[in-house]
């Protein structure tokens, strides 16, 4: 099963390095884990 499925029904989503959630985004980039 992917990140984005299990990810999905807790209202995150999941865009490549970008992580979105009710509370707010966080970029892997820019917390420099790629």
């Amino acid at each position: 099963m992917a990140i984005v499925e299990v990810a999905r029904p807790l209202g995150i989503s999941v865009h490549d390095h970008l992580i979105v959630g009710k509370e707010g985004h966080a970029s892997f980039k820019g917390m420099k884990l790629i």
